[in-house]
């Protein structure tokens, strides 16, 4: 498969490169989640979700329903690691 222009979107800004997301997904750890074929979310950005969506601090992305139910258990093990409090 060829690389795709990747959109890492951040705090500071906006950085693009070219790349396979699934390449990417290998490199940046437990603290990510793929909800869609398009878009790896960091869970310290995420703001709520539902079995559609994912509503992070700067915006929405979609989520492929059959990922859901790996999303809700990785995000709620990531809270438990970080002591943060499940919304």
């Amino acid at each position: 498969m060829f690389n795709r222009k990747v959109i890492i979107h951040t705090t500071n800004g906006d950085t693009e490169y070219y790349d396979k997301l699934s390449d990417l997904e290998k490199k940046v750890g437990e603290d990510f989640f793929r909800p869609h074929r398009s878009y790896l979310v960091h869970f310290k950005y995420v703001l709520r979700y539902d079995a559609m969506s994912v509503i992070m601090e700067n915006g929405t992305v979609l989520m492929a329903k059959q990922n859901y139910p790996k999303f809700v258990k990785q995000y709620l093990k990531y809270n438990q690691r970080k002591g943060r409090e499940i919304r």
